[in-house]
């Protein structure tokens, strides 16, 4: 009888063990185990060279795609690029602002409809981030 005892006390044990586990790995969970991370503040020397050189391949004539396959990789979002447009010249006004994860760059470009229409002039932003991947993005503030 004593072995029955003692089996259940460490029985009862063994399940307040559990439950201490179990109630520790949820508190830890529901607290995000440190919170989410962040992406550190932008590399503004690092954002502006990546924007550069995204903008000549564009008007060198390649591809977004290309950009996927580089190491490092950048991630590029262009809707005039993807439409078909045809970068024929870009500059960057000097107006730009660094904000957290971003750098925000205002550029004029001369386009090429995909008709082969005159080409117009455009004046987008970007949005630039160097972490944790690089990024170019057509803002539409």
């Amino acid at each position: 009888m004593r072995d029955a005892v003692t089996f259940r006390q460490t029985g009862q044990s063994a399940g307040r063990l559990l439950m201490i586990m179990a109630v520790t790995l949820a508190g830890g969970i529901s607290a995000g185990c440190g919170g989410p991370q962040r992406a550190a503040p932008v590399d503004v020397e690092l954002a502006e060279t990546t924007l550069i050189r995204v903008l000549q391949h564009w008007q060198e004539g390649g591809a977004m795609e290309d950009f996927r396959q580089q190491s490092p990789e950048i991630v590029v979002q262009e809707a005039l690029w993807s439409d078909g447009h045809t970068l024929q010249k870009f500059e960057l006004t000097g107006s730009a602002r660094a904000e957290n994860a971003n750098w925000f760059c205002e550029v004029e470009l001369t386009v090429v409809p995909p008709d082969g229409a005159k080409p117009r002039q455009r004046k987008v932003t970007y949005a630039v981030g160097t972490d944790p991947v690089l990024t170019v993005f057509h803002a539409m503030l």
